[in-house]
C-alpha cells in the first residue's frame, strides 16, 4: 500500500482509466459519470498528456501555472486504485480539491481520507489560506469524512441537464439587454458581477478577489493549442442591460469532436431574475450554435434560486445537487 504524489505526465493514462469506474454508483445512477461525460473527461486527460511539454514551459514563465494540476494516488499491488487532485484557484491563496476517486472494491478502507489529507498538506505548504471541495449531497459517508476533517458546508451547486433533442423556446434577450459571447480571458465582467451579488455566507470561504478570476498570460498563449488537443472550445459569456451594466456572466465549454457533453455555468443578478428564462434559452442556443447535437450540463449555485427555477422552466432537469464545503487553513 503506497500513497505517493501524482507523477505527470506518466500517471495521466491510468487516471483516465480509473476515474470513470471510480465514479460509478449502482445504487444512485444519477451520481455516476455518464458515457458522454466519460468521453469528455478522457479527451481532456489525453489532451493534457499531449500538451505536457508546453505546460511545463508555461509553468516556467508563469508561477501560478505550477499549481494547476497536482495531486496524489494510492497504489496496492503495484496498481493505482485511488486518486485526488488539488489545484490553486487562479493566482489566489484559495485551493480546490477534486476528483477524489477510489475504485469500488477498495472503499471503506480509509483511502479517501489519506488522499484528501495529503492534498490538504500540499495546499498548506504552497501557502493556501482556504481549501474547498464539492461532494454529492446524498453521499453521506463522504460528507461525514469531510466534516471530520474540519470542512464546513457553506454553499451548494445544482447540476441540471438539457437533452440534445429538447426544443428551446425562442432564444433572444428582450431589448435593450444583450448577450455577448467572447473570450474566457475577459475575466473582469465575471469579477464585477460576483463582487456585486455574492452573498456573505459564500464569501466566508470564497471571497471575491481579482486573483481568483485572472488567468495566467501563459495559458492565453496556449489556448489555441489546448482547444485542438482537448476538443473543447471555451468561451466567456456576458449579458448587459441597456445601460451597459453586467447582469449575467458565465463560461461555456463546448465540444468540437463527436460525442461528449457541453458544459455551462451561469450567474445572474437577482435583480434581473425576470430575464432568467430568456437568458438561459439564449445561452443554450449559443452553445448549440457552437456545438450542436449534444446535451448541455448547467451548473448553478444554490443561492441563485431564481436562475435554477428559470432553467427548469426552459426544459432543464435537475440531475443532482452537491454541497460546497470549505476549511480555513491559514491566516493573514
Amino acid at each position: 500500500m503506497t500513497l505517493r504524489p501524482l507523477r505527470l505526465p506518466s500517471d495521466l493514462k491510468t487516471l483516465a482509466e480509473i476515474i470513470p469506474p471510480a465514479f460509478q454508483y449502482p445504487d444512485n445512477d444519477a451520481w455516476s459519470m455518464q458515457p458522454e461525460e466519460v468521453e469528455s473527461f478522457v479527451d481532456s486527460i489525453n489532451g493534457i498528456r499531449r500538451l505536457w511539454p508546453l505546460m511545463v514551459a508555461a509553468a516556467a514563465l508563469s508561477p501560478s501555472m505550477r499549481d494547476v494540476f497536482r495531486g496524489f494516488v494510492w497504489e496496492e499491488g503495484g496498481q493505482m486504485v485511488g486518486s485526488a487532485n488539488v489545484l490553486r484557484q487562479g493566482a489566489s491563496d484559495r485551493w480546490y480539491i477534486g476528483n477524489v476517486a477510489v475504485l469500488p472494491d477498495y472503499r471503506r478502507r480509509g483511502i479517501a481520507r489519506r488522499l484528501v489529507e495529503a492534498c490538504m498538506d500540499l495546499a498548506r505548504e504552497r501557502g493556501a489560506k482556504t481549501i474547498m471541495l464539492d461532494v454529492v449531497a446524498g453521499n453521506v459517508p463522504a460528507v461525514s469524512l469531510y466534516e471530520r476533517l474540519g470542512f464546513e458546508q457553506f454553499s451548494g451547486l445544482a447540476y441540471l441537464t438539457l437533452a440534445a433533442e429538447h426544443d428551446l423556446p425562442p432564444h433572444a434577450l428582450p431589448e435593450p439587454a444583450r448577450l455577448e459571447v467572447g473570450s474566457i480571458f475577459d475575466w473582469r465582467p465575471r469579477y464585477v458581477l460576483a463582487e456585486r451579488i455574492t452573498p456573505p455566507h459564500v464569501r466566508r470561504y470564497a471571497p471575491v478577489e481579482e486573483a481568483a478570476f485572472r488567468r495566467p498570460a501563459a495559458l492565453r498563449m496556449l489556448s489555441p493549442v489546448i482547444r485542438l488537443a482537448t476538443g473543447m472550445d471555451n468561451r466567456g459569456i456576458t449579458a448587459r442591460d441597456g445601460g451597459g451594466a453586467v447582469i449575467a456572466t458565465g463560461l461555456i465549454a463546448a465540444r468540437r469532436r463527436a460525442g461528449g457533453v457541453n458544459e455551462l455555468n451561469l450567474m445572474l443578478d437577482p435583480g434581473a431574475d425576470e430575464l432568467g428564462p430568456a437568458l438561459i434559452a439564449a445561452v443554450a442556443g449559443a452553445v448549440r450554435q457552437i456545438s450542436p447535437g449534444r446535451r448541455i450540463d448547467l451548473t448553478v449555485p444554490h443561492w441563485q434560486e431564481g436562475l435554477i427555477g428559470a432553467a427548469l422552466a426552459v426544459g432543464f432537469t435537475r440531475r443532482l445537487d452537491e454541497h460546497t464545503m470549505g476549511i480555513h487553513v491559514g491566516t493573514g
